[in-house]
């Protein structure tokens, strides 16, 4: 399950990004636009060069809402991901992983309910194989190759979509907008993606690029194996 909410939030952005700027009706220039091939450029660029950054919000998956809100800091990932009622914590520090044991990860994996007095609150840490499962396409480095590519800022390229300037909550950003969807970026030098939004209520923010800080692993007292369960 974790595995899947990670892969489907990353795969819906890029889904987002593809659908601001390769839809029909493209936004017609105005005054300050920028073609979004020279932004996307810019921006897959700047992603490449990130080490970390901050990802929240929803996104719709196969019918399914995703929810994250996750810190990535090179191959290092720590945040909450969620579906409908299950949600838990995933911490992976210098390839150990762990996730934080609460009563919805519980029920999923079928534990006795009676479990969850003695060790929610502490860390389950992963098999090396189960943990490779779940992080393996989980990196600064994956966010840019699947949701930041090269084949999206080269279909970008092939429109006539613009970036506009615009204002979000205060932060001046260029922005495009293909139908229901919309992506805003930093309007600067260095552009990196600030929002997307889409049309059942999608929403993932990005922030504290290059400026993510990660927690401390878990006590050893705090850490549970799989046999404990």
């Amino acid at each position: 399950m974790t595995r899947t909410f990670m892969r489907g939030a990353v795969t819906a952005a890029a889904i987002s990004v593809v659908g601001v700027l390769a839809g029909c009706g493209s936004p017609s220039s105005s005054s300050g636009s920028v073609p979004a091939g020279q932004v996307m450029s810019s921006v897959r660029t700047s992603v490449g060069r990130a080490h970390s950054v901050h990802m929240s919000g929803s996104v719709t998956q196969s019918g399914q809402k995703l929810t994250v809100d996750l810190s990535f800091d090179g191959n290092n990932v720590y945040g909450t991901i969620s579906e409908g009622g299950a949600s838990f914590v995933l911490l992976s520090l210098n390839g150990t992983t762990y996730i934080k044991l609460n009563s919805s990860f519980l029920k999923f994996s079928k534990a006795p309910a009676q479990t969850c007095a003695i060790i929610c609150g502490r860390y389950l840490e992963l098999p090396t194989a189960s943990a490779t499962q779940i992080t393996g396409q989980l990196s600064m480095s994956q966010l840019a190759d699947q949701a930041f590519s090269g084949a999206i800022a080269a279909k970008a390229k092939q429109t006539s979509a613009v970036f506009v300037p615009a204002t979000v909550n205060g932060q001046q950003v260029l922005q495009a907008r293909q139908g229901s969807y919309s992506l805003d970026v930093t309007d600067n030098a260095a552009r990196y993606p600030v929002l997307f939004t889409g049309p059942d209520g999608e929403s993932i923010a990005f922030s504290d690029w290059n400026s993510v800080t990660m927690p401390p692993p878990p006590p050893a007292k705090d850490v549970v194996n799989v046999s404990q369960l």
